[in-house]
């Protein structure tokens, strides 16, 4: 089993930065990863009152403690934000081949904060986090785009997760 890194990557969309921050022991004990760690920090993270479409509407994603293991249902992730159907907090979770790469880079969620003035596609990695411009992807379809953004960082085999 995987277990917890204990660390975020915050994301910035609009200057195009990126920084590691902890997450205490205690919020990990009490939160229990997943679910728990993404209502943890979208509370923590969205201001009182703020607009669902606002740039100051955090979307987060998180990992369990046992994502990328041998264990059923290992392979799912969820995504937090506030809804601008109900004005609460939406969460949704996905299974397939995404949440493995995403525990493999070392963290147990991921914040994307702000807008980006342009299209852009976040490129995690070893050698950091790079923003690429997405301006030429704008309105493909997700099969056309994937297979276009495996191509550029030259990942042959990677194309489906």
């Amino acid at each position: 089993m995987k277990g917890f890194f204990n660390k975020i990557l915050r994301i910035n969309l609009k200057t195009r930065t990126s920084r590691e921050e902890t997450i205490p022991d205690s919020v990990v004990e009490t939160s229990l990863g997943g679910k728990g760690l993404g209502v943890h920090l979208l509370l923590k993270e969205n201001p009182p009152g703020v607009d669902p479409f606002s740039s100051q509407n955090r979307l987060i994603l998180c990992l369990g403690p046992v994502t990328d293991s041998r264990i059923y249902g290992s392979c799912r992730h969820g995504i937090f934000t506030k809804s601008p159907l109900t004005g609460i907090y939406a969460e949704s979770y996905s299974g397939g081949r995404a949440a493995e790469p995403m525990s493999r880079t070392g963290y147990d969620a991921f914040i994307f904060e702000d807008t980006s003035p342009s299209p852009v596609w976040i490129e995690v990695s070893d050698q950091g986090v790079a923003f690429n411009d997405a301006k030429d992807l704008w309105g493909k379809d997700t099969y056309f785009t994937e297979d276009e953004v495996n191509r550029r960082v030259n990942k042959k085999g990677t194309g489906r997760w």
